[in-house]
């Protein structure tokens, strides 16, 4: 099977439909397979896609369909493929991630939910859990998104209730399980603001945890209406320790910040010594900020025991108090 782009004016959909059967059979590592990953690396576009039209200005549906899906599919095979060791595919994979962050994993219209939930299947099959485990430092905008769409439907999953559902109210509830357990992993990132940036304390919390390095949230605010939390603030800037996690570390942490009744969580690219990479961090929700409690004694003087555990200097710690 050629592949080859058709003129988005006057499209052949039979040809369109079987390059994609091809691009998945590939992916698929069908042994009827038809297209070679020479042939599919020759196909990619200067823009890092696989798109099957010319242009993108189409309609949404067909936008979706033979851009952005054979887009997903290339990346997820050149993900595969450089995990197998093939390093050499790194400049094009890293073009097929940042190309494929253009359609924001989503369906068209009213199969907004569809779509994302087929672009995660994709990505899962080239290995995804590996490829964020592995390999942090590669395209971070790829990384947070990724992890973004995750947390929001582990919690919603957790949440009584919380809607898991599309737009005609089709629930998506076991797909959405499937894709969160799949991409369960064994260690990740985490951004430890106010009291765990004390070692001491996250030693009791995360026994093997280990810290990257010290890092700055740009345009993001500590608050305390009661404990610590971060806020959105243009021109701001947060202290903050980044650590090394596992899975058990991590439902610890779950435990003591109350995920996700009190705390949700959210991925955040920070730079690390240089390096850029996505990490996740504690939020708290709206309700739990709107509740009566008062700062506990005791809590600023653990947080600034932080801070100085952390390297950073005590003058640093301005928090706005809700």
């Amino acid at each position: 099977m050629k592949l080859r782009r058709l003129n988005a004016d006057k499209p052949n959909f039979t040809s369109l439909n079987e390059m994609i059967a091809a691009m998945n059979q590939l992916l698929e590592n069908s042994p009827n397979s038809t297209l070679a990953l020479e042939e599919l690396c020759m196909f990619q576009d200067v823009d890092g896609s696989f798109k099957l039209l010319d242009s993108y200005n189409v309609p949404g549906d067909a936008r979706v369909d033979f851009c952005h899906i054979p887009t997903y599919i290339g990346t997820a095979i050149l993900m595969r493929e450089y995990l197998n060791g093939k390093r050499y595919l790194a400049p094009e994979l890293e073009k097929a991630l940042k190309a494929s962050l253009r359609g924001g994993f989503l369906g068209h219209g009213y199969e907004a939910e569809k779509g994302q939930i087929l672009a995660m299947q994709i990505f899962i099959k080239g290995g995804l859990r590996k490829f964020l485990e592995a390999e942090r430092e590669f395209c971070p905008e790829f990384h947070n998104k990724v992890h973004n769409i995750v947390h929001r439907y582990n919690s919603s999953l957790l949440r009584e209730g919380d809607n898991t559902k599309g737009f005609w109210n089709e629930d998506y509830n076991s797909e959405w399980q499937e894709i969160v357990d799949k991409l369960k992993l064994n260690k990740r990132l985490y951004i430890a603001y106010g009291s765990n940036m004390d070692k001491t304390q996250m030693k009791t919390r995360c026994p093997g945890a280990r810290v990257l390095g010290k890092t700055y949230l740009e345009n993001w605010q500590l608050t305390l209406p009661h404990y610590a939390n971060i806020e959105r603030s243009e021109g701001k800037k947060t202290p903050a320790l980044v650590w090394e996690i596992t899975n058990e570390n991590e439902s610890s942490l779950d435990r003591y910040e109350g995920y996700p009744t009190c705390y949700d969580k959210i991925d955040i690219i920070v730079n690390v010594d240089g390096k850029l990479m996505s990490a996740m961090a504690y939020i708290m929700t709206d309700d739990y900020k709107k509740r009566d409690k008062k700062i506990r004694g005791g809590y600023r003087e653990q947080i600034l025991r932080g801070y100085r555990d952390a390297g950073f200097d005590e003058s640093e710690f301005q928090p706005r108090e809700n």
